[in-house]
């Protein structure tokens, strides 16, 4: 269905037009007729989807037509608020709205100034949020259109207790929009909750992402920044992220590629929140190609446009592969996706002082920086053992074997 049949107004078409956006996917075309009429929604779809667009459309709809509306989007990261709010403010151009974020990582004053300012749609992650609520910068009670995207990814890192605290405050009165990849028993306690009878719309099987050619390839740990050099290589022109498992691995690997003359730029969250801005822009608009990434980009990172998604290093769980590589394949797109089995995973090895490989600042011999290990260390059996145990006439430390000395 196209966008122009679904009852929308002149000066959002218009918008969507400039943003190339013609043909509604089948999320947005189960999801914007429901949020016109006010209900409440539960939407479990994978990424890739156009489900931003789908909430954002029918939020800026209905705010458009009725000025004592306020919209609150929560968001698990501050990634995923920014790109929510770039894509929202460009379906709202021609309207006369407001669209405003709030998140961690940075200063209060400045968002504290832009508040006060006034805004008709506000996005946000739970924490800073409540942090504002506690303030006073912030009404929660004014907010009756609430959204929660990636609800499931919210409970995963622990934002339960913001999320109920926060529709608590809210607007009795209010609409409530969840969007999820799954739908547990989590999501279930929160519709049954603070949802009014909603509607189910599921897209797609669950726990797949369509539309994605992968590969797995089985191979010992030193063959693994070779064959990532070849890979690389082979597509001169593909937009791929690669995903790390550790933050000093991803600069390690970077920092190779780019000796190799392969050019890539990083994200992890020892980034400051505007060098973790600024690659994230870059990356968007085309300025380099390759981005190695921990986890902190496997959500909340959205190109319609990325070819291949490697993972260098597995991914924890099912689920954060399934959203690695939902950065590709996306909008339609058919994409590619690349995963390096380990044959010999060796284990951490502890940090030990001196020069060379594995010191402190340098390279260590798994592919990244050295390991330093924590407290007194002792080897039985092959494996670490720390123990934290103090003994008072040791000052304050374990207590060392002593043999009698020889004269």
């Amino acid at each position: 269905m196209k966008f122009k049949e679904m009852n929308l107004s002149a000066r959002t078409i218009s918008a969507l037009d400039e943003m190339g956006y013609v043909e509604a996917t089948e999320v947005q075309e189960k999801a914007i007729p429901l949020m016109l009429q006010g209900k409440d929604i539960i939407v479990r779809s994978q990424t890739g989807t156009g489900k931003t667009a789908a909430f954002g459309i029918g939020l800026i709809e209905r705010l458009a037509k009725d000025n004592t509306k306020k919209g609150l989007i929560l968001a698990p990261t501050r990634e995923l608020a920014l790109q929510i709010t770039k894509e929202i403010r460009s379906i709202a151009s021609d309207q006369h709205l407001h669209v405003l974020a709030v998140y961690g990582g940075t200063g209060m004053g400045g968002q504290i100034g832009a508040l006060r300012r006034g805004f008709d749609i506000l996005v946000a992650t739970p924490g800073r949020l409540l942090d504002h609520a506690q303030r006073g910068t912030v009404r929660l009670e004014h907010a009756n259109i609430i959204v929660l995207d990636e609800a499931d990814r919210m409970l995963d890192i622990g934002f339960k207790h913001d999320i109920d605290r926060i529709l608590e405050l809210s607007n009795r009165e209010r609409q409530v929009l969840l969007f999820s990849a799954t739908v547990d028993s989590g999501i279930k306690g929160i519709a049954r909750e603070y949802m009014d009878s909603p509607e189910l719309i599921e897209i797609g099987p669950v726990g797949k992402v369509g539309k994605i050619e992968e590969t797995f390839i089985k191979m010992t740990r030193a063959e693994k920044l070779q064959k990532l050099r070849d890979i690389l290589a082979q597509e001169p022109n593909s937009r791929t992220i690669v995903f790390v498992g550790s933050k000093r691995d991803v600069e390690y690997v970077c920092h190779n590629l780019n000796r190799s003359n392969i050019e890539a730029q990083y994200l992890h969250g020892g980034k400051s929140q505007n060098q973790r801005e600024r690659v994230v822009r870059e990356f968007q608009e085309g300025r380099f190609r390759i981005l190695i990434a921990t986890d902190v980009a496997a959500r909340g990172l959205h190109v319609d446009d990325v070819n291949h998604v490697i993972n260098y290093d597995k991914a924890d769980t099912e689920e954060t592969h399934t959203h690695r590589i939902g950065r590709t394949g996306r909008m339609g797109n058919i994409g590619k996706a690349t995963t390096f089995v380990e044959l010999d995973p060796l284990p951490k090895k502890p940090f030990r002082r001196g020069g060379g490989f594995g010191s402190r600042g340098g390279y260590g011999s798994r592919g990244g920086y050295g390991q330093r290990s924590e407290g007194r260390s002792n080897y039985q059996g092959g494996e670490r053992r720390t123990d934290d145990r103090r003994s008072a006439d040791s000052g304050g430390y374990p207590r060392r074997d002593r043999r009698p000395r020889r004269y």
